[in-house]
């Protein structure tokens, strides 16, 4: 992409980022990152495959907005602005989407800690017919696996979910893996309960009528 094009992508997301309401505290200016327009750019000659894994320090940290349009049916900025028109269907509230509808695009697109960014386009020959299909990479980018940068409060700090979890960034709580809970994960329930139900949350057991103790082992006794 030329020096202009480039510029017009930089300020494009400066002002859709800047109309977001309510506005985050923390949200970044955005700039031209020459390394995130490199990722792009071999992303986009894979011409929609799917995202591949990159090398380097900072690539776990990378999101990726993509688009594939008929070949000169659509520009970029047409493009950033269809991405931001998602977030009609985003509840900023709950940091979900209406059913059946895409946000992605949209909350990576105005994710308040990215800071840089870098795109490419690649024409792409599919069943005969030309095709569009524009990248952009981003850093850091809006992630959801064992850890990841929560932006509630809205001041960004880290948290990690360790082995056992995965990070919901938009509640900024871990979901566990089964057999382990705890704020992190961090704790391993291996309650078996012999006459009740376990209960995962609380990691123990819901004991049947007339059972009692941690493991629902011993019968209780009735009081009168």
């Amino acid at each position: 992409l030329g020096i202009k094009q480039r510029s017009v992508i930089v300020a494009l997301h400066n002002r859709l980022r800047s109309r977001v309401r309510p506005m985050a505290a923390n949200m970044q200016k955005m700039e031209w990152d020459g390394r995130m327009a490199i990722l792009a750019e071999k992303q986009a000659m894979r011409c929609g495959a799917d995202l591949s894994p990159q090398n380097g320090p900072f690539s776990r940290h990378i999101g990726w907005n993509t688009h594939l349009s008929t070949h000169r049916i659509a520009s970029f900025s047409d493009i950033i602005h269809a991405w931001f028109e998602e977030g009609n269907d985003f509840f900023f509230l709950s940091g979900k989407c209406r059913e059946n509808a895409a946000c992605q695009h949209y909350t990576q697109l105005v994710w308040a800690t990215s800071s840089h960014v870098g795109c490419a386009s690649q024409l792409c020959l599919r069943d005969g017919d030309i095709w569009e299909i524009f990248v952009c990479a981003y850093y850091p980018g809006l992630w959801d696996h064992v850890g990841g940068l929560c932006e509630i409060p809205k001041n960004p700090f880290w948290m990690s979910c360790g082995q056992h979890g995965h990070l919901n960034v938009s509640f900024c709580k871990c979901k566990c893996d089964p057999g382990f809970t705890g704020r992190f994960c961090q704790v391993r329930c291996s309650v078996q309960c012999v006459h009740g139900r376990f209960k995962e949350e609380q990691c123990s057991c819901l004991c049947h009528v007339g059972f009692g103790g941690r493991r629902c082992l011993f019968p209780s006794t009735a009081v009168i």
